[in-house]
């Protein structure tokens, strides 16, 4: 009974720890791409005016 509870909680934080990282990472890809974007705009922008 022990042994299965240490296993689930070991398995739990594990899971837990997973999804905090790959929040983690879509964050930042959201950034990037918010990045991206911003300079895409940036570079259409200056070819209308020329």
């Amino acid at each position: 009974m022990d042994t299965k509870f240490i296993f689930s909680a070991i398995i739990l934080i594990i899971l837990v720890s997973l999804q905090y990282t790959l929040n983690l990472i879509l964050r930042e890809i959201r950034d990037i791409r918010k990045i991206l974007l911003r300079s895409s705009n940036y570079i259409n922008l200056g070819e209308r005016r020329e």
